[in-house]
């Protein structure tokens, strides 16, 4: 009656480590994966980022040229205002 009972109580013990075990794999695992999304989204970043960069700088470029212009546009008008 012992012997069945140790044997009981070890398959408990044993299924108790075994769903522990397994709950820690899962946890883990989802852990990891949520990480490697994270990585994968900061790449995708970095590679546009150049790309962003790249247009950031011609629209600048545009918007200084237009600034530039209306500038110039708003002198020719005073100008022409005061004669």
């Amino acid at each position: 009656m012992i012997s069945t009972f140790t044997l009981f109580l070890g398959a408990q013990l044993f299924l108790v480590l075994l769903a522990v075990s397994l709950g820690r794999m899962v946890y883990i695992y989802r852990i990891r994966k949520e990480e490697n999304r994270r990585k994968e989204l900061e790449l995708s970043i970095m590679e546009k980022r150049t790309q962003i960069l790249a247009e950031g700088k011609k629209i600048a470029h545009n918007l200084e040229e237009l600034l530039f212009n209306a500038q110039i546009q708003k002198e020719i008008d005073d100008m022409i205002r005061k004669n």
